[in-house]
């Protein structure tokens, strides 16, 4: 919650990509993972490996995180959009609608990211109106992300970590299209490369353990996950250096769904945000292949 509300202010002050870059990882990674199915809210995301999200429940665990946690679902619209004083930021890639009611100018967003590799924007405006519209291209579009203006291709600058501007005369109707191409990539702790995580475009992936020992008391109550109540996770064969996964694979036919590879025992991953009931790990101890 704070440091999503800092790097606001931080993005308004700079218009640094690198910012918007951070708070869409916090955003779809933690953020949308802390209240369940019932609106239940979260103290705090575990990421020790083989421990479980915990909630609160409706009388009697009640915390300050319940407050904060409730207001930063009330105003997850916020951030999408940013202006300067002639410009429009397209910082997010999130279906909605946006009004700028000074330079009588919106935009309709239309996507199901992070499912769909990109979205599309469909102008509004009852004139002509020339302003240039800035888009994010995120650090991890690294296949190369594309756009076009009513099915043109446009040849501009559209450089991962940086906001690729279409200056343009826009016309009522007009539709621009981006295309963000996602792939595997790990994510490495600071002080340990050989503890990985694994990514998928701005989305972590989890290790689903299952729900060993776990009971609705340890998921819904006043207390956080023990490190008493874990269970050990294995260690995986893969590669330690790099930015490359080799150790995963996209499941076939299905949407943001994962599995290990060539372990001896495979485990499958999703999306971080969509794990509520069950142990989990983000952080994979990785041993190199022997050759």
């Amino acid at each position: 919650y704070n440091m999503m509300k800092l790097t606001r202010h931080i993005f308004g002050w700079t218009g640094e990509p690198a910012a918007m870059d951070y708070y869409e990882r916090v955003l779809f990674n933690h953020r949308l993972g802390t209240q369940d199915r019932d609106g239940m809210k979260m103290y705090y995301v575990s990421l020790t490996p083989g421990l479980y999200k915990t909630f609160g429940t409706r009388f009697d665990a009640f915390w300050c995180c319940t407050g904060t946690g409730s207001e930063e679902f009330a105003k997850l619209a916020d951030t999408i959009y940013f202006h300067d004083a002639n410009s429009l930021y397209v910082n997010l890639f999130i279906a909605s609608e946006l009004n700028w009611q000074e330079k009588k100018f919106g935009l309709v967003q239309d996507t199901k990211f992070p499912e769909e590799e990109g979205t599309t924007l469909t102008v509004k405006t009852p004139a002509p109106a020339k302003m240039p519209v800035r888009l994010r291209i995120p650090y991890w579009a690294k296949s190369g992300a594309t756009i076009a203006i009513n099915g043109k291709m446009q040849q501009i600058a559209a450089q991962p970590g940086s906001y690729a501007t279409l200056d343009h005369t826009w016309h009522d109707g007009d539709k621009i299209t981006v295309s963000l191409p996602m792939s595997l990539h790990a994510a490495p702790t600071h002080d340990d490369p050989t503890v990985r995580a694994a990514m998928y475009g701005p989305v972590v992936l989890a290790g689903l353990l299952g729900k060993q020992n776990l009971t609705t008391d340890k998921i819904y109550g006043p207390e956080g996950p023990d490190d008493k109540n874990g269970i050990q996770v294995a260690n995986i064969q893969g590669n330690t250096t790099g930015e490359s996964v080799n150790w995963v694979e996209p499941v076939k036919g299905e949407k943001l769904k994962f599995k290990t590879t060539s372990q001896s025992t495979n485990v499958d991953l999703a999306p971080l945000n969509e794990v509520m009931d069950q142990r989990y790990t983000v952080y994979f101890k990785v041993n190199p292949k022997s050759a």
